[in-house]
């Protein structure tokens, strides 16, 4: 009887809590908030077809608008209650790439809740990765897209996790953490709506970095690797994206943090993402063998390699083992010798090529990058030397610098 009464209960409090929200909204037609709350209690009193109907509406208005990452999750409700509809997100992917077109007027998003300034002034941003990708690269990546829900004070991933999805924010807010080996907790950042997190494991096969905790109810968007993978096999133009975005969201991250840059402005930073190509390079491959010429330097975006040179009887040293967001090639850009190693993949390996013209520009830009590259090309010769068990002197004594 319970069960009866409760039901009664609370389908008469939904009913009421919809014809009130049913009057705001015709007095408040554009705004999209109280329109998904209607189709939430349209659902909720098992009114499904008003309900797919309400949201399909409003993903129309929030794709139309530029707030595709909203429009996304509300497909994912609609296919959950219908999912029938395999078409939906070519209607959205359709609706955004008519958004913001060249000479075209961008129109004010609708009213929704807690809307940033900038987007209630009709200035969205474009959303990285997304809106590089055509209409029907968009619709596969949404279908492929999966929608999770954490309560207030949930672990979405955790420090040491394997890194093999990026995450959007769709609704609440995240937070960044890392413990420290016998240190309390500390939060390095929080993210909200419409944010990114997780792309830096996702792009290097790294284990997760840190935690990220819910700190309200929250809801994100979920891309897999191996579903990046399909879709790539499917539209090989969207590696170019997604390298795109990777420069945008990853490496810029890592130059900023490097002592080789770290004096460059974003504006700088820029132009050498510009200037850097993507080479992908198989496990146990040598990219650049001992005694030839030094053409470019890289930076590793993925995989693993070693460093190597060959003592006075032929026999191969290991001087070092790289990993992602290492560089390696710059002392020959600087000295204009020939490699003083080789090195060679351990595994799969994609390398980010800065090539010699575009090296040589940087420097004569910034001169104190030179100073940075001398320290670590003394560091990197003290240690070659003492591997190979010849080392006496300085490097500058021994006449190498």
């Amino acid at each position: 009887m319970g069960g009866f009464f409760d039901n009664l209960l609370f389908g008469g409090k939904n009913e009421k809590e919809l014809k009130d929200l049913e009057q705001k909204t015709a007095q408040d037609p554009k705004n999209l908030h109280l329109r998904v709350r209607i189709g939430d209690l349209q659902e909720k009193l098992g009114k499904r077809t008003e309900a797919i109907a309400t949201y399909h509406e409003v993903a129309r208005e929030y794709a139309k608008n530029g707030m595709l990452i909203r429009a996304i999750a509300l497909n994912k409700l609609i296919l959950r209650l219908d999912p029938t509809r395999s078409k939906i997100h070519d209607q959205i992917a359709e609706l955004y790439a008519q958004w913001g077109k060249p000479g075209e007027e961008i129109p004010a998003p609708l009213e929704m809740e807690a809307s940033p300034p900038a987007a209630r002034a009709g200035t969205l941003p474009p959303i990285p990765l997304f809106s590089d990708l055509k209409k029907e690269e968009l619709s596969r990546v949404m279908e492929k897209i999966q929608v999770k829900r954490f309560a207030k004070g949930k672990a979405i991933c955790r420090e040491g996790d394997p890194g093999n999805s990026i995450y959007i924010i769709s609704r609440g807010k995240v937070a960044i953490t890392r413990r420290p080996a016998g240190k309390e907790k500390t939060v390095l950042n929080e993210l909200k709506e419409g944010d990114f997190f997780g792309e830096f494991g996702f792009f290097s096969n790294a284990r997760r970095q840190a935690t990220v905790e819910s700190l309200t109810d929250t809801e994100v968007l979920e891309i897999t690797q191996g579903d990046m993978e399909k879709i790539i096999q499917e539209f090989p133009g969207v590696s170019k994206v997604l390298f795109k975005f990777y420069k945008e969201r990853v490496l810029d991250n890592l130059l900023a943090a490097s002592a080789l840059f770290q004096t460059f402005s974003p504006g700088e930073r820029h132009k050498i993402l510009e200037a850097v190509s993507l080479e992908e390079f198989p496990a146990e491959t040598v990219v650049i063998e001992e005694g030839a010429p030094g053409e470019c330097l890289y930076i590793l975006k993925s995989g693993e390699v070693e460093v190597f040179s060959s003592d006075s009887q032929k026999e191969k040293v290991i001087l070092a083992t790289l990993k992602e967001g290492d560089y390696f090639g710059e002392i020959s850009l600087i000295t204009g010798r020939p490699r003083t190693a080789s090195v060679r993949t351990l595994r799969p390996a994609e390398l980010v090529r800065l090539g010699k013209e575009d090296f040589d520009r940087i420097v004569a830009l910034h001169p104190e990058t030179l100073k940075v590259l001398e320290d670590s090309l003394q560091a990197r010769l003290e240690n070659k030397l003492r591997m190979l068990g010849v080392f006496r002197n300085s490097p500058a004594k021994e006449g190498m610098i």
